[in-house]
């Protein structure tokens, strides 16, 4: 049993690894994103508050400026890895996912649902290894049931385009 709990354990970061490899490629420019690869790897469901601000300090440090696609692109392994593990950080974090989608005109939450697991399939297609099978899991099982949080961040984008 030992044998077989090692394995895994050498798949499952070798499949992180991959799944997280584009923040070491981008680390020259971006130096917080290493930080955020280093902190993500050490996320599960008993990290600490404190472990999570880091985390989340770290990524908002990043500032990933590109076109609206690859913004979210960029970050919707991170977004959902991170959900799947701390749900309650959806407040300060589920933006990254509704903000740039919203901008490419995607107004309606069940749409925005749709919208996301739709991009994980697709990009699954390209790359078997884009998205952990925690994101994954997040995706498919924990976003249909956030419609009033994918709401509530449809609502803060139009206030934020009336303003």
């Amino acid at each position: 049993m030992g044998i077989i709990s090692w394995i895994n354990g050498i798949k499952q970061k070798t499949e992180f690894d991959k799944a997280f490899a584009y923040l070491n490629n981008i680390a020259s420019i971006k130096p917080n994103a290493s930080k955020v690869f280093d902190l993500l790897k050490e996320l599960n469901f008993d990290s600490s508050d404190l472990q999570l601000d880091n985390l989340l300090a770290e990524l908002k440090k990043i500032k990933y400026a590109s076109n609206t696609n690859d913004v979210y692109y960029f970050y919707f392994p991170i977004v959902t890895h991170i959900l799947f593990y701390k749900p309650k950080y959806e407040k300060d974090i589920l933006d990254y996912l509704i903000e740039p989608n919203f901008a490419n005109g995607t107004t309606e939450t069940i749409e925005m649902i749709s919208l996301i697991q739709g991009a994980m399939k697709f990009k699954l297609s390209e790359s078997k290894n884009y998205l952990t099978k925690e994101s994954q899991k997040w995706i498919m099982i924990e976003l249909p049931k956030m419609e009033n949080e994918v709401e509530r961040e449809i609502q803060k984008c139009w206030k934020e385009l009336d303003e």
